[in-house]
């Protein structure tokens, strides 16, 4: 397959890998780790443990969305909040990086929330998150219907006000997409993987992204990690409506059967 082709090209330059003590062998190709909708992740099978990413389809729409989350990954591996990067091909956008270890239990509120404020912590970038622009793309790859329904609900919910919010708060480096699928650990430490939506943003969004799998408990202790007392409620309700709203748009084009219906949606927003 294409994809095991372009990562053992990858694997054929081992000798140029950046790594503390160099392999001692070649390295070799094990099995399909996980396949999401931008991505395959193959174990590598080496000393030390590694795997082998190949971007399959970009879910970004900037030609520079490869380069600038490198530039974002590897400010994050050098805080040690992410994997470090072993090798990159930017043609083939492959990237041999260390294989941390996935959590036995889920998160919790405080320990994700401490990732967070480190996050947000890391010197800022140039590029920025453009989430009115991402949902209109969004809404433009759905059929007509959908997409209509998708634009009443967002009207009713008066979600163009939630995003001027939004865009009206300090921004900060986020992650943007700190799902329980991006979350490992290292040591006793969080680290996230794939900063492919990593841009200057509010921490009220990024925070919201993170929390949608939390039970309420900690979401509440994660939200006191990152704000303390300083947690502005509205925000927190314009993070929360956007961050549901991009969620069930990615998931309609990406991953339908896992989609929200907008009525759902819209009850869920509304309700108090």
């Amino acid at each position: 397959m294409a994809a095991a082709d372009a990562l053992t090209r990858c694997l054929d330059r081992w000798q140029d890998w950046q790594l503390p003590i160099p392999l001692d062998g070649a390295p070799s190709l094990g099995s399909l780790m996980a396949q999401g909708s931008g991505h395959s992740v193959y174990e590598i099978l080496s000393t030390p443990r590694l795997i082998g990413r190949l971007r399959h389809q970009s879910t970004r729409l900037t030609s520079q969305a490869f380069s600038q989350e490198l530039m974002v990954w590897s400010l994050a591996a050098q805080a040690g909040l992410a994997p470090d990067i072993v090798f990159v091909d930017e043609n083939e956008q492959v990237v041999i990086c260390e294989r941390a270890h996935t959590g036995v239990q889920p998160a919790s509120g405080e320990a994700l929330g401490t990732l967070c404020r480190q996050i947000h912590a890391l010197p800022g970038v140039n590029h920025q998150l453009t989430l009115a622009t991402d949902i209109e793309h969004y809404l433009k790859q759905l059929p007509a219907h959908l997409s209509d329904r998708w634009r009443a609900a967002m009207q009713r919910c008066n979600s163009e006000k939630a995003l001027a919010k939004l865009e009206g708060d300090i921004h900060y480096l986020c992650h943007n997409d700190l799902t329980p699928d991006n979350l490992m650990t290292r040591g006793d430490n969080l680290v996230a993987i794939d900063w492919e939506y990593a841009a200057m943003g509010s921490r009220y969004f990024d925070v919201a992204i993170a929390g949608e799998a939390l039970p309420d408990g900690e979401r509440d202790s994660m939200m006191k990690q990152v704000f303390g007392d300083t947690l502005d409620t509205d925000l927190m309700a314009a993070g929360n409506q956007i961050a549901t709203l991009v969620t069930a748009l990615w998931q309609s084009c990406f991953a339908i059967t896992a989609a929200q219906r907008p009525a759902d949606w819209v009850e869920q927003t509304l309700s108090p």
